[in-house]
């Protein structure tokens, strides 16, 4: 299963700046038992902040959870969760800072993770598929979160 999305946060003083350009990480695709999973793309707040998207699963090693993603230029940045092997059967995806994954699923269920793949929090690792013909939920796309303090 795939890994998650890094986590970054920051306090910034934004009275001089006029506009910032955000970029949110989009889905990506999940793939069947021993194929190498799409990576995450990462998601920015102008040029202060980003978190990069977690590895897809076999991407790192082959038969292996992608690792987690990390946050950067925050003052505080936090790794994603990391993918499970092929070993633990259901393979749940990773977890981000904002929840879990889709839950992980069994024959009986065909495609049940790739089928339910909504129910997941965003920054989320995309759960495997059990066998070989079982396809794995996708990566959930990325969130920037902005509070304004007056």
């Amino acid at each position: 299963s795939g890994g998650a999305g890094g986590y970054s946060e920051k306090i910034i003083n934004v009275q001089s700046i006029s506009s910032v350009s955000v970029t949110v990480a989009g889905e990506v695709n999940g793939t069947y038992y021993r194929g190498g999973a799409s990576n995450g793309n990462g998601s920015s707040f102008g040029s202060y902040l980003s978190a990069s998207g977690g590895y897809g699963a076999n991407r790192n090693n082959q038969h292996s959870g992608g690792l987690g993603g990390v946050g950067s230029g925050g003052d505080m940045n936090i790794y994603g969760g990391g993918g499970n092997s092929h070993h633990g059967y259901s393979c749940p995806g990773a977890a981000s800072f904002f929840g879990g994954a889709v839950a992980g699923g069994h024959p009986q269920g065909g495609n049940f993770s790739h089928n339910h793949q909504s129910h997941s929090a965003p920054g989320s690792g995309g759960s495997g598929g059990y066998f070989h013909n079982h396809r794995g939920s996708n990566g959930r796309p990325g969130m920037v979160v902005v509070t304004h303090f007056k």
